[in-house]
């Protein structure tokens, strides 16, 4: 694997300001756990005091009495504490160059501090920490999963979220209008040397379009990614993965797409990793348990890890939603009354807001391709409308679309029209991400021909003014074998299954009417 080739303009190349800070960092977390460790130690009924007066002979001085509401509130304090140094040690762990004595002691100081925590809730405070919130286990377990692409029978949308509640651009910096600049060569891991990345203000001021990638594995293994990078010939700028909410926030996923230039896109969906498509209820995962604050340490763990991660993160919660098949949706398949989806993305959003992760997420919202909903009532505008979080709690918009039935026409109007006139009703102003889209060649019996012709169309529509509100689109480049009316139908929608249409699109993404800044890839 050769060594990263860099553009001259990229402006966030590696900079050796971060190993400084990650050294410093690294040091100021220990003294800070030292420190707590010490006012354990040292409090008139700490072990060490105790000792003390009792070898002299004297009464030790009595402590303060402290009611169990103040002690609940210093026992949420210190988890909440314990939890954002985990979340720096996560990222120092997932980057190369950290060196191993000061993870090791690290690891050793936060054992020692859990466990006089675990002591002192013994001794009289109660915790409102669960599973959800353990290191060990649950949903704060460290074993990441790489998830899996959508089998749906209409994609995903997805959108963020803006000023107000959630902190307007939520990071400082120049007005964005420079273009991202991905590795044009084999992707590589993150080195000893932190890269530098745009903030959340320059991706969202970002003129150039983004261009982005699902390929098996990736983030986690690049080979099928770089593959299918190198026959198209042209660089992506971001990738895309999905996680469950079992699974605690992924440093290295984020980090391993910064170090190659792509802004990392994670579906995130709030049900167990493992979870079937077609599994509608996941009891314990509603919308009420989420907006209820039954995963509350879960998503204050993840948030911390996040925002000590520093590094932005385009999250596409629970995408789909205004469909029926999905966990999340409103209905009482789901148990989920009208309204709910509301309250549960605005719940997130705010425990992230609270949490200093807003900084760094993109919130991406992410409705379904409304024309394939079967249900008429579905395809509503008012249906559309009832799901939408607020300008306030989105920062993109957006939608999946795929081509899989040869009775349709193989254009972008058939596959995306219908459901960008709700979006730009719904949420105006928004950009538009088409966050997840294929065509095949398989599954309903889709000729040949007819997916080159869908690329060329999605080309030739980007190029029209009146898409200019469409910010990029991500392409499922993998194969899913789903049940489709009772039937097990597999759809190949990989870029580089048929030579005509991976030429169709090796052609279209370096258009020069496009408005993408991406560059060629090396061998």
């Amino acid at each position: 694997m050769s060594d990263i080739i860099r553009s001259s303009s990229t402006w966030w190349a590696q900079s050796s300001k971060h190993a400084r800070w990650t050294a410093v960092g690294t040091t100021a977390i220990v003294l800070a756990l030292a420190l707590i460790t010490w006012s354990v130690w040292v409090s008139p009924s700490g072990p060490v005091s105790t000792a003390v007066h009792q070898a002299l002979g004297v009464q030790p001085p009595k402590a303060k009495k402290v009611s169990a509401a103040e002690l609940q509130t210093q026992l949420d304090a210190a988890q909440e504490r314990i939890w954002a140094l985990e979340g720096k040690l996560d990222s120092r762990t997932a980057q190369a160059g950290s060196r191993g004595d000061q993870i090791t002691e690290l690891q050793a100081q936060i054992a020692s501090l859990r466990s006089q925590l675990g002591a002192a809730k013994g001794s009289g405070g109660s915790s409102r920490v669960d599973a959800s919130g353990s290191r060990d286990g649950g949903a704060g377990s460290s074993d990441w999963g790489t998830g899996s692409g959508s089998g749906t029978s209409g994609g995903s949308a997805s959108a963020g979220s803006g000023g107000g509640a959630s902190g307007g651009s939520g990071a400082a910096g120049g007005a964005g209008t420079g273009a991202t600049k991905p590795n044009p060569g084999p992707s590589t891991d993150p080195g000893t040397t932190p890269v530098d990345v745009p903030t959340k203000a320059e991706i969202l001021g970002q003129q150039s379009r983004w261009y982005g990638l699902y390929t098996a594995q990736s983030p986690f293994n690049w080979a099928e990614y770089d593959e299918v990078s190198r026959q198209v010939g042209t660089a992506s700028n971001m990738t895309g993965f999905f996680q469950g909410f079992d699974q605690a926030f992924n440093a290295s996923a984020v980090q391993r797409s910064w170090a190659n230039g792509r802004v990392p896109l994670m579906t995130w969906e709030t049900v167990p990793a493992q979870t079937g498509n077609d599994q509608k209820y996941v009891p314990g995962y509603t919308n009420q348990d989420i907006a209820g604050g039954a995963f509350d340490a879960y998503l204050t763990k993840y948030a911390k890890a996040l925002a000590a991660n520093g590094q932005p993160l385009v999250i596409r919660l629970d995408h789909e939603m205004n469909g029926s098949w999905y966990n999340w949706s409103e209905g009482s398949a789901q148990q989920n009354p009208a309204g709910s989806y509301v309250a549960m993305w605005q719940h997130v959003h705010d425990v992230f807001q609270a949490n200093g992760a807003n900084r760094y997420v993109i919130w991406d919202w992410s409705p379904s391709r409304i024309d394939k909903l079967g249900n008429p009532k579905y395809q509503t505008l008012d249906y559309m409308r009832q799901y939408y979080p607020g300008a306030d709690y989105v920062d993109w918009v957006g939608m999946s679309g795929y081509y899989r039935d040869a009775t349709e026409q193989p254009t972008f109007a058939t596959t995306f029209g219908a459901t960008l006139a709700q979006l730009r009703q719904v949420a105006p102003g928004k950009g538009i991400m088409l966050n997840e889209i294929g065509a095949t060649e398989t599954g309903t019996s889709v000729a040949n021909p007819q997916k080159t012709q869908w690329i060329n169309s999605l080309f030739d529509a980007l190029a029209d003014p009146a898409n200019d509100d469409i910010i990029g689109f991500a392409y499922f480049s993998e194969t899913a074998t789903t049940i489709v009316d009772g039937k097990r139908t597999t759809n190949d929608w990989r870029l580089n299954s048929r030579a005509d249409s991976l030429k169709a699109f090796a052609e279209g993404i370096t258009r020069n009417d496009i408005d993408y800044d991406l560059q060629e890839v090396t061998q």
